[in-house]
């Protein structure tokens, strides 16, 4: 499992990274910064605004899906379509859900129009995923890896004529055309995706009657409890942020939360192949806890890396992708970078816990994140505006992840041998120390940065965080 784990992972990871910071670093960054001040601000509340009420199209239906087919592949073909009927209704009662909390919250006109528009793409989006938890249910995850990078690979040419060549050129790019490039990169995906998974099953065209449906709905429904909490916890800073404090300081959070947010992808790459893997160790009763230690290794030492070295090199990323930088955005960036260590290890534990279907206790965990986010967002923002809501999303994320540990070592009953905690406190410590050093380097910070990372990555080997012999396992995986 371990061998088919890595493998996969590697696979996710190299095709994510052929497409993806071309997209936040090439299209995405580039946007912002010819936008009209403060209107990618607004743009990035109103995103948010649209996850908020996204479990509506979900439902949980895609973690409940995943973990049932990975059980019983054979249900798919009554499961799906009569799960994409379900989907069409949800999807109308989140139009008009969304519609209805914008007038309440006090959007403008022209707000809840690109706020419709985003909850199109939102709509899109759901489906994709729907159709890739099917992917990953059946272990096909080379064709879910291809899948996972279609929508903005061709968002990325969409939006790269409308921003390159000169028959666009203006004095500000308008946000909607970035908006409807990716509706319709999303609604060729999803074409694409749906082709790929009906040449694999046939499908039964059987309606289920309505106790069966809402029995599902049922069993579904603590998955889009869990959905909803995390996105509220997770979305609603920038919201707070543009309600209470204004849009121009949003598009100031706004640019180190996309280097965040590109990080973030992969860090949910990792929890994509270990939700089916765990769910199926679980039902054939098998022990879990070398593939958990062995992911939450390569997690930790992952996100650490790249927040020991966003740290120290905060300032130059920033003037480098963004003009008119300052001191200010890259200690937001910092502080940001250093909530990706929490945030990660929830895509490992959190994903543990949902194949095993503990929802109440995630759910409980949520609720927790929620109250402590919002409490700090609202004593924080009026005072200290985007740096507070960055402290806000630290905290909470220490303590979310915090919990998370807790739960799974006391659930499974992990046993952490001390000589590895020992090393992976070597591994943070030395990190440190080795990246101070770095910067009396005689050469520029680019260099400085690779040699840094080159010396953080022989640390890990060092170490024996992860084994040479990781190559080779990686190779075997993917062969399978």
């Amino acid at each position: 499992m371990r061998k088919k784990f890595a493998g996969n992972l590697l696979l996710l990871i190299f095709v994510n990274v052929l497409v993806k910071p071309f997209w936040i670093f090439g299209i995405d960054r580039v946007v912002q910064n010819r936008a009209a001040p403060g209107e990618y601000g607004t743009y990035l509340a109103l995103m948010n605004f649209s996850f908020l009420f996204g479990i509506l199209l979900d439902f949980g239906l895609n973690n409940f899906n995943n973990r049932a087919i990975a059980r019983h592949p054979s249900r798919l073909a009554t499961y799906f379509p009569n799960l994409m009927v379900v989907k069409v209704s949800l999807s109308l009662i989140y139009f008009a859900v969304a519609f209805v909390g914008a007038i309440l919250t006090g959007y403008s006109d022209l707000q809840i129009k690109m706020l419709m528009a985003l909850a199109l793409n939102q709509v899109l989006l759901s489906y994709i995923l729907y159709l890739r938890s099917n992917l990953t249910a059946l272990h096909l995850f080379r064709i879910d890896s291809f899948i996972s990078i279609l929508d903005r690979l061709l968002a990325i040419i969409f939006c790269a004529s409308l921003l390159y060549l000169p028959v666009f050129e203006a004095a500000h790019f308008d946000i909607h055309y970035f908006i409807f490039s990716q509706t319709a990169a999303l609604s060729i995906t999803a074409i694409v995706a749906f082709i790929f998974l009906r040449g694999r099953q046939q499908f039964h065209y059987e309606l289920w009657r309505w106790r069966y449906i809402r029995s599902i709905l049922m069993k579904s429904a603590p998955f889009a409890m869990l959905g909803l909490l995390m996105t509220i916890y997770y979305r609603i800073d920038a919201i707070m942020l543009e309600r209470m404090y204004s849009a121009i300081e949003t598009d100031v959070y706004a640019k180190p939360y996309r280097l965040l947010d590109a990080v973030n992808q992969f860090g949910y790459l990792f929890g994509v192949p270990l939700l089916p893997l765990f769910a199926n160790m679980i039902r054939k009763r098998e022990d879990i806890q070398e593939l958990l230690r062995f992911s939450a290794i390569l997690m930790f030492v992952f996100s650490t890396t790249v927040a020991i070295l966003c740290g120290f090199y905060a300032d130059e990323i920033m003037h480098l992708l963004y003009t008119g930088s300052d001191a200010y955005v890259a200690a937001i960036f910092r502080l940001l970078m250093i909530s990706f260590i929490p945030i990660s290890s929830v895509y490992i534990f959190g994903t543990l816990l949902t194949a095993q279907g503990s929802m109440s206790i995630l759910n409980m965990i949520a609720v927790g994140g929620i109250i402590v986010n919002v409490a700090l967002n609202i004593a924080l923002i009026p005072r200290y505006g985007a740096l507070g809501t960055t402290v806000a999303t630290l905290s909470t994320q220490v303590a979310v992840a915090g919990l998370h540990v807790w739960v799974v070592t006391s659930l499974f009953k992990v046993r952490w041998q001390w000589s590895l905690l020992i090393r992976l406190a070597a591994f943070v410590s030395l990190g440190i120390l080795i990246s101070w050093a770095c910067l009396y380097i005689p050469a520029g910070w680019m260099a400085k940065l690779i040699v840094n990372g080159a010396l953080l990555v022989a640390l890990v080997l060092g170490l024996q965080l992860v084994p040479f012999r990781l190559v080779s396992l990686l190779r075997g995986g993917i062969s399978e």
